[in-house]
């Protein structure tokens, strides 16, 4: 069965520190920082509502079973307005020439469930894309750098099948 969460429906708000949402597709999401992360309205592609987690954030994404397989869809957003581009890309491979190095890791993504943990670097993205995560995984872990914001627009994903 495939399970899926867009957040257009959600009302726009902040997550406080330690504030947990919990959404009629099983999902708890639960922001773990004192900087900012919410529910706001979305900046590129389609209308409606995104999770945002802004710089420095840190956000667990519980599932209500564990999960096989996860495809997010999402994008990131620098927050340094005069080298935005160049630091996506720099990120993204591009060869560009900045007078100093760009930090290659502006999200990381964290994987918990059955014993293990698994820690990633989060693929960057400038403009709305997918990325596909093998499970099994009860908890997903997203956690920003000071570099940018991670705007996420829809979770879809197939439970694990136990025979």
């Amino acid at each position: 069965m495939i399970f899926e969460e867009c957040f257009t429906h959600v009302a726009r708000q902040f997550l406080w520190h330690k504030q947990t949402l919990c959404t009629a597709s099983g999902l708890s999401i639960r922001a773990n920082s004192t900087s900012w992360t919410g529910f706001h309205e979305a900046f590129r592609g389609d209308d409606g509502t995104e999770l945002v987690i802004g710089e420095n954030s840190d956000v667990d994404i519980t599932f209500a079973q564990e999960v096989e397989c996860l495809r997010l869809e999402y994008y990131v957003v620098s927050d340094f307005l005069c080298d935005d581009l160049h630091m996506l890309f720099d990120a993204e491979g591009h060869d560009y020439d900045l007078a100093a190095p760009a930090p290659r890791n502006f999200y990381w993504i964290t994987i918990e469930g059955s014993g293990f943990t698994d820690l990633m670097p989060g693929p960057i993205s400038t403009q709305p894309y997918h990325q596909v995560i093998d499970g099994p995984f009860r908890r997903l872990t997203i956690s920003t750098s000071q570099a940018g914001t991670v705007h996420i627009r829809k979770l879809e994903w197939t439970g694990t099948q136990r025979h």
